[in-house]
């Protein structure tokens, strides 16, 4: 196993907040669905408008505070229902693509890359609270979907100071769709089908139906919204694995008088996965069948899924949360959010292991592969209240922020492994030719692993001031984190406790109604899992917490009468005892360098154009050195990071009803440990008709149906990025 197994409106606005701390629309659609709603339209697919003042728009997944996105002295980028509608982008890991600085790492990793930093994905956030939303022995997208996502919030960097220990690179925030006063439903379908030699043309589809229904149930002061989608039998590009996919979404939101409004929420994830649940989704790739593994090559066979015809996986999840919000006074307001979670999974899988002892050998045709299995049991319990105020001295104004963040994790987790030696010669599969293959029985006892228990409460007490005189506002932050595990392995219990106080500082210069510059510094805090310390120790348990420094500073604003809407953004990171995963004759190590040993730096632009009142475009893009500052690894660009990425997005208007798109995607070469990937470029087009009744989507991803590496998986195999791509969208509102 490899170190990875872990959205008519009466004014058209604009649709993307494109930012890297700022932004702006770049697809110009509708930006807000809460405010079409209130205003008693209709949602469509549109493409065109000026720009609405995005920036002023708040930002509160990098504040928590009603600060507009012009004020958050922080690079980030945000999409809304619709940019991700016209993209036809259905999870996060399908975002990144056009999120330059976050790209997805292997499919049974559970981290991504942000800012050249492994992140772990308990940084995607639901609603500003972080669980694990695929559950530690999980199936399906790890990363979760954006079925219900009102928008999502890509902040770049760390913010320990709100949300507590382990932000490295930087956190996601997935906005739920809430209820609103306007009664309107919508039932659509989208099906997506793969059109490509290796695939079929047509042969695998993927549809889907989805209910979006809201309105008042009595009167405005008790509001409902249900959000339904339904994947009874969707195909995934290889063949030889499907899903069953049930998503459910249902809120309300009552008013309990004049001051206090309460959302509670019920969500529930039902999948079952045939063919893997994620650490078989590699191909092999042609360096391996020529004997040569220097660069990852063109995968081969990338139609065909290479676990057995067994293979299964299942995820069921349930979350209850209750959202509070009270007016206290006119400058002073609470609220509170709660959460529990509670999601149980397995998966069983013959995956293709780069293990000595499984014999297999570079160019070596015939493969052997091995059983694993893994489940999970979790139970989260979230907590966030805030008390948010604006008080006045003179001409000196305060804009204050108190709150206290809790999360317990309570995770019971078993995997196990068929031995090596005992699965040689019993489950070889052919690696020019995957339907050649011998399934072996799963050994006995393999399922019945008993789960090891692991525990971690982390406590958050925060402050934070915006004093701002004249022109100049300057934030600062104090908080006091800490961290409790405790974890069985391998029949020890080790229990560990971290803390400690971290302190963050802003500064954001008005320059004039339209321009702000800005430099901040923030912190990063990530003690160790205790897991990791038992089973890849080799005897060593004194690791520190990885602790850091970020540094930003840049501009945002709108120019040339608002049709230009950017932001610059250039940082610096570093951390101190960073870890890394080395290979041992017995297995992985984890190794922790001393003292200074990581640092990123870069520039991030984000921007939208409007040429003209049909016709905008928006970029985004990322340029990051991301390396080692000691050991062996000095001076070596970061795993699966690219110095430079790149995403452009131009949005056309024919008339009232038709638009057109057209995106393309840049990558530069990256690494992942020995082995290099190549650099890319891809293109989707999309094509758009409306009515006041129906909208209708027709999108394209990978035009040209590059064939490439998109991530590592080992020395045998890799995963492919996902073929040329039709996605269809019929919706009907009534």
């Amino acid at each position: 196993m490899t170190k990875h197994n872990l959205l008519s409106m009466k004014k058209v606005s604009l649709g993307t907040v494109l930012i890297s701390s700022l932004v702006s629309h770049a697809s110009a659609q509708e930006v807000n669905i809460d405010n079409a709603y209130d205003s008693e339209t209709i949602e469509h697919i549109a493409v065109a408008g000026r720009p609405m003042s995005d920036i002023d728009k708040p930002a509160t997944a990098a504040t928590k505070m009603d600060v507009s996105i012009k004020d958050t002295g922080r690079s980030m980028m945000q999409l809304d229902a619709n940019d991700l509608k016209i993209r036809a982008i259905q999870d996060i890991r399908e975002a990144f693509n056009y999120v330059a600085g976050f790209r997805a790492n292997g499919p049974a990793d559970r981290t991504y890359i942000a800012r050249g930093f492994s992140t772990s994905i308990d940084n995607v956030m639901v609603d500003g609270l972080r669980s694990l939303q695929g559950g530690e022995g999980g199936t399906g997208s790890k990363l979760p979907s954006t079925f219900n996502a009102e928008n999502t919030t890509f902040l770049r960097g760390p913010e320990a100071i709100l949300y507590g220990a382990g932000v490295a690179g930087g956190l996601i925030n997935i906005t739920s769709k809430k209820p609103q006063a306007t009664a309107r439903t919508t039932i659509g379908l989208n099906n997506r089908s793969y059109v490509s030699s290796d695939t079929g043309n047509f042969k695998r589809n993927n549809t889907s139906f989805n209910l979006d229904s809201t309105g008042p149930i009595t009167d405005e002061s008790v509001l409902y919204r249900v959000l339904a989608q339904y994947t009874p039998s969707g195909d995934h590009f290889q063949d030889g694995r499907e899903i069953e996919e049930l998503l459910l979404d249902a809120a309300l939101s009552l008013d309990i008088g004049e001051n206090t409004t309460i959302l509670p929420r019920f969500e529930r994830t039902d999948r079952k996965r045939t063919g893997g649940s994620g650490y078989a989704d590699g191909v092999f790739e042609s360096n391996f069948a020529t004997g040569e593994i220097t660069t990852y090559g063109k995968p081969i066979n990338r139609g065909k899924y290479y676990g057995s015809p067994i293979d299964l996986g299942e995820n069921k999840s349930t979350s209850t949360s209750l959202l509070i919000k009270h007016q206290l006074t006119d400058d002073w307001k609470l609220a509170a959010n709660l959460r529990h979670n509670e999601t149980t999974s397995n998966a069983l899988d013959l995956y293709i292991s780069d293990s000595s002892a499984l014999e297999n050998e570079v160019g070596k045709d015939e493969v052997n592969r091995k059983w694993v299995y893994s489940a999970g049991d979790d139970s989260y319990n979230l907590f966030d209240i805030t008390v948010e105020g604006k008080v006045e001295t003179g001409s000196i104004k305060h804009h204050l922020l108190a709150g206290y963040n809790y999360r317990d994790m309570d995770i019971n987790f078993a995997r196990a492994f068929q031995s090596s030696e005992d699965a040689v010669g019993k489950n070889p599969i052919s690696a020019s030719n995957p339907d050649k293959q011998m399934t072996g029985p799963v050994p006995d006892g393999l399922v019945d692993q008993p789960y090891k228990a692991r525990t971690q409460t982390d406590t958050n007490i925060y402050l934070k001031d915006r004093i701002s005189l004249g022109n100049t506002t300057v934030a600062v932050g104090l908080a006091y984190v800490k961290q409790d595990q405790e974890e069985l392995s391998k029949g020890e219990t080790i229990a560990t406790s971290f803390d400690e106080t971290l302190w963050d500082l802003g500064l954001v210069q008005k320059i004039n109604d339209d321009i702000n510059v800005f430099a901040t510094y923030s912190r990063a805090y990530e003690p160790i899992k205790g897991r990791y310390i038992v089973e890849y120790g080799q005897g060593k348990t004194d690791y520190k917490p990885i602790e850091g420094n970020n540094y930003e500073l840049g501009i945002k604003g709108d120019f040339f009468n608002n049709n230009l809407t950017a932001a610059l953004t250039l940082f610096a990171l570093d951390r101190t005892n960073s870890t890394k995963w080395e290979r041992g004759e017995d297995g992985w190590i984890l190794t922790q360098l001393s003292g200074k040993s990581f640092e990123s730096k870069g520039v991030e632009v984000d921007a939208a154009m409007y040429f003209t009142p049909k016709f905008n475009s928006s970029v985004s893009y990322a340029f990051t050195e991301a390396h080692d500052t000691i050991g062996d690894d000095k001076g070596v660009q970061a795993n699966n990071t690219p110095k430079h990425a790149l995403s452009l997005w131009n949005n056309y208007l024919l008339d009232e009803n038709i638009s057109f798109s057209l995106g393309l995607r840049y990558e530069s070469e990256r690494s992942d440990n020995d082995y290099k990937m190549e650099a890319y470029l891809e293109a989707d087009i999309g094509a758009y008709y409306k009515t006041d009744d129906w909208d209708v989507g027709l999108v394209i991803n990978n035009v040209f149906d590059k064939n490439r590496v998109e991530a590592g998986a080992n020395w045998v195999t890799v995963q492919p990025n996902t073929p040329r791509t039709v996605n269809v969208s019929l919706n009907y509102h009534f």
